[in-house]
């Protein structure tokens, strides 16, 4: 379902000389070259369009071609009659000037002028348009063309993705109730059904899954089994979804005498996505954020800051797969609170991260930083995090916990490895969604509240 279907269609004014140096056909070639990695498929391929008839003639191909990008290469200058059918159509699309290919004589493609007129053109379309400049080899070029890559893959996980909302949210945790305005098909179950699931699973499979659990325990292994049950439960409930948001507590640690807390970090591991206490924006966040960066996402609560190491300690009780963990090193243990299994414990690896929270009114907010080698931190799941950004704007610690609670922030942050930040700002920018920009009086304590 993720990869990204491409439809790329070469525009040319015949009488400029560059329009018959093979300039799209190497174009074509290196696009070729750089599929495989960034998981992308040319799925329609049109011939140069010189005439209005042709660009009409690929409006219909692509609608027959389940396309998710539109790339328009202006090979040369083009008029607007070749452009606006291609433009009208509401795909994310994408024009790509070519640089010239000399600088002597005469005028040899004239693209970045085409470009620069098509975009100025009154177009009736309701998403944007991007535009790209430069050779398809050249270095700005390709991580400009990765970041859509894979902002088109996160938008098109959560936008056709099926999930799974079990028990609704936690009680009282109100703003969790909130469900982003987004294509999501949510089907809905009662709590009943994780007891009914734990039900069906029988004592010998507990105790065969048990047998094959070897992650590191600080209690006896026999004390694992209620875990073990309420995980196959799980994951026999996730069956057939992308992602589930589930009513992790306080009824199932009663019922079940076992946290969530560890199940949701083992089916991480096999690359389940779960979102803790209902939150089901939350899940909309994760499943974006791991199909950008193409690894498991992470949510997590802010608990500390400390202002001296300019960094956000991020911890939650023990829920994250051990992709994430300092030198894979995990182990379970009982919850802090409530002093049953089971919660993994583990430090979060160092290295860079980005992330995404989905809000109410086509409002998001995307921050990225890095995780920094501090051994320190709470029972469960921890990680410090240091060199804050905040939709591209570098925060100090301080500054980032006060614009969080200055715009009155949900307190679940989705994130995943690596620095894709500019790839999640693109992925709002398809689908409508604004992120929200650091208020310069945020430090002040005041929080502007909504009528």
């Amino acid at each position: 379902m993720n990869e990204v279907r491409i439809a790329f269609i070469p525009i040319v004014r015949p009488l400029f000389r560059g329009a018959s140096m093979g300039l799209w056909e190497e174009s074509l070639k290196t696009l070729e070259t750089l599929k495989v990695n960034l998981g992308f498929t040319i799925a329609y391929q049109a011939q140069p369009v010189a005439e209005e008839a042709e660009a009409l003639a690929c409006v219909k191909a692509i609608q027959d071609a389940n396309i998710d990008l539109i790339l328009i290469q202006h090979v040369t200058f083009a008029t607007g009659e070749l452009l606006m059918p291609i433009l009208e159509m509401d795909l994310p699309t994408a024009l790509w000037a070519m640089p010239e290919f000399t600088t002597e004589g005469p005028l040899p493609q004239n693209a970045l002028c085409g470009m620069n007129m098509g975009l100025s053109f009154d177009v009736k379309r309701e998403l944007p348009l991007k535009w790209f400049y430069g050779k398809a080899d050249e270095g700005n070029f390709k991580k400009n063309f990765e970041n859509t890559i894979r902002a088109i893959k996160g938008m098109k996980a959560v936008q056709q993705s099926k999930v799974l909302w079990v028990g609704g949210t936690a009680p009282g945790f109100f703003r969790l109730e909130s469900v982003p305005e987004l294509s999501m098909q949510i089907e809905k179950l009662p709590l009943e059904a994780v007891s009914e699931q734990m039900a069906s699973i029988s004592e010998d499979e507990v105790q065969a899954y048990l047998e094959q659990t070897d992650e590191p325990l600080d209690f006896d292994k026999a004390a694992l089994s209620q875990t073990l049950k309420l995980e196959l439960a799980l994951k026999k409930l996730s069956d057939g979804y992308d992602g589930v948001a589930l009513r992790c507590w306080p009824e199932i640690p009663e019922q079940a005498d076992a946290m969530c807390c560890a199940t949701f970090a083992r089916l991480a591991d096999d690359d389940k996505i779960f979102a803790c206490e209902g939150d089901m924006a939350g899940l909309a966040s994760m499943l974006t954020v791991g199909a950008i960066s193409g690894q498991s996402p992470i949510l997590m609560d802010l608990s500390h800051i400390d202002a001296n190491d300019d960094a956000c300690m991020f911890w939650h009780c023990g829920n994250v797969s051990k992709a994430w963990a300092k030198e894979g090193k995990t182990n379970l243990i009982n919850h802090f609170n409530r002093k049953i299994p089971a919660v993994r414990h583990m430090q979060l690896h160092p290295g860079k991260v980005s992330g995404l929270r989905f809000l109410e009114d086509k409002k998001a907010v995307v921050f990225a930083g890095e995780v920094i080698d501090r051994s320190d931190g709470f029972d469960g799941v921890f990680g410090w995090i240091s060199k804050l950004r905040w939709a591209g704007q570098p925060l100090s610690a301080s500054s980032f916990l006060a614009n969080i609670l200055h715009h009155r922030l949900p307190h679940h942050l989705t994130w995943g490895r690596d620095d894709h930040e500019q790839a999640i700002l693109e992925c709002c920018f398809w689908m409508g969604y604004q992120p929200l920009e650091a208020h310069p009086q945020a430090e002040n304590g005041l929080v502007s509240w909504p009528a």
